[in-house]
């Protein structure tokens, strides 16, 4: 169910009533999904980095302040165009998260954009695919000889009992969809780069990133033609710092601490902190 349905729903339901008919929804469509198998296939994740830390790093403007050179070594996690960033040898991230395809774009420019990144990612990077994504990877023949496991995506969040197994919360934007991941890892500090959320800066501009948009093969993922109006953006934006904020509560009640390290976010309801200093100590 997105946004737009939800927001249109809460007016004449109750928040109860409308997190009931969600959660029927999800149960649905995962009673539907024919491919459960690669979801088991996640259990070998299971407290497999057990009070260790990580760092997720997205592709905020702010990422252009930070040397990443320093993360040489660090369980590093990534999202969608940093496979563009120069120094993604030395960062050589475990994991690389891809959203799922969306409108406006286009299926053939997404399965490009797929494409593009396996051939830049280190070979020892894993992706991680929405289930929905499945189907695109199948039918474009996409990372062939590298792992790839799936997640499903439209769950809420439960942080008592995350299982990446069942369904997950449907992300508004690439970093939330590592959250439940990592912690199912058993990470038990999580440092966020790049995490900026400032994306309201730009409205009806070109979206702002580390990177130059002419190297983004995407068509009109980051331009401007990529807005719709300023009440679906701003409701996009606010879900987004909805779902970072439930994280922020309820991975903090199960010993999960994540910092900020981005030196210029809107996340303000972190803990902030500095990479150097991280790593000094």
């Amino acid at each position: 169910m997105n946004a737009k349905i939800k927001y249109a729903l809460r007016r004449f339901l109750p928040p109860f009533l409308l997190d009931f008919i969600e959660r029927l929804f999800v149960l649905y469509r995962f009673f539907c999904f024919k491919h459960k198998h690669l979801l088991n296939s996640n259990n070998d994740l299971h407290n497999c980095a057990k009070g260790k830390r990580a760092f997720l790093i997205a592709t905020g403007p702010s990422l252009r302040l930070e040397n990443l050179k320093l993360l040489a070594g660090e369980d590093c996690f990534t999202v969608s165009n940093f496979y563009l960033h120069e120094d993604l040898h030395y960062v050589k991230p475990k994991m690389h998260f891809f959203a799922p395809y969306h409108a406006p774009m286009i299926l053939e420019n997404y399965a490009d954009w797929l494409k593009q990144a396996d051939q830049k990612l280190p070979d020892t990077t894993e992706i991680i695919l929405g289930h929905s994504t499945y189907e695109i990877v199948k039918k474009f023949g996409l990372f062939s000889g590298r792992k790839v496991r799936y997640v499903f995506l439209g769950g809420s969040c439960d942080c008592s009992n995350i299982d990446i197994r069942y369904p997950i919360i449907s992300p508004q934007t690439g970093p939330i969809m590592a959250f439940p991941v990592l912690a199912y890892m058993g990470y038990s500090e999580i440092y966020l780069l790049g995490c900026d959320q400032t994306v309201l800066r730009d409205y009806k501009k070109n979206i702002q990133n580390f990177y130059d948009n002419s190297k983004d093969i995407r068509i009109q993922a980051t331009t401007g033609e990529c807005w719709t109006d300023i009440i679906d953006s701003h409701l996009a934006s606010m879900n987004a710092c909805k779902q970072y904020k439930i994280f922020a509560d309820c991975l903090r009640l199960n010993g999960v601490k994540i910092i900020n390290l981005s030196q210029d976010s809107w996340l303000d309801f972190f803990e902030s902190g500095r990479l150097t200093r991280v790593l000094n100590n």
